[in-house]
């Protein structure tokens, strides 16, 4: 059973964020780089800001200094499982690069068919989303892991691939700051490897990461 209108399916970019949500903003992000793709009940979420450090020359989280590692560790990017209900949109986060306390709820609006805006129940902010994808262009297409958790998802030339990162230790407290965690600990709190790619030619090139020196190549699984 769908829990997600078809209306939200396919990739979106968003082109605006805004606190309050109401009245004059006091702070306004056009800039940082988010994209949401939704492929049937399922979504992932891939957000990179201006203010990324310079990773040339790294190609492992093991080349990474500290203050890379923090950063790294700090990114916004989820994945799971979506149900709408009525005018309200929660994004489960089952993989979660920055795990945090709040519960990720929209109250949704379509502006109209391909632009949609979410605000924070409580008015704490306000987002614009535009569809980036034709509608009904394309069947989502969906594969799982072993544990039922989002690998791939696709719709038309767009998706995400997904690697959540592997068990980590006991004592790891996944809501200490990154500045709190030991080295050891932000390699694992890093390891959540989430890519946006785009297709050309049947073959798949990656657009953005939370690794960024994979972007700009071709997909490797």
């Amino acid at each position: 059973m769908d829990h997600v209108p078809q209306i939200y399916h396919g990739l979106w970019q968003r082109t605006l964020y805004a606190e309050p949500a109401n009245g004059e903003p006091t702070f306004v992000d056009r800039d940082t780089q988010v994209y949401w793709l939704q492929a049937g009940d399922w979504h992932a979420d891939l957000r990179v800001p201006t203010d990324r450090p310079d990773f040339t020359g790294q190609e492992s989280l093991a080349a990474c200094g500290r203050d890379q590692l923090e950063w790294l560790a700090s990114q916004t990017a989820f994945a799971g499982i979506t149900r709408v209900e009525g005018r309200f949109c929660t994004w489960h986060r089952l993989i979660d690069l920055s795990p945090g306390l709040n519960k990720d709820i929209g109250v949704m609006r379509f502006i109209d068919d391909d632009t949609l805006e979410e605000c924070h129940p409580e008015s704490t902010y306000r987002e614009i989303w535009q569809r980036v994808t034709a509608r009904d262009s394309a069947e989502p297409v969906v594969e799982l892991d072993a544990a039922g958790l989002p690998r791939w998802l696709q719709y038309g030339d767009h998706a995400m691939a997904i690697q959540p990162r592997p068990a980590i230790a006991g004592e790891h407290d996944l809501l200490a700051a990154p500045a709190q965690c030991t080295t050891a600990e932000l390699h694992a709190r890093a390891a959540v490897n989430i890519r946006y790619a785009t297709q050309h030619d049947d073959a798949w090139q990656v657009a953005l990461s939370t690794l960024p020196w994979q972007e700009n190549r071709p997909l490797v699984a």
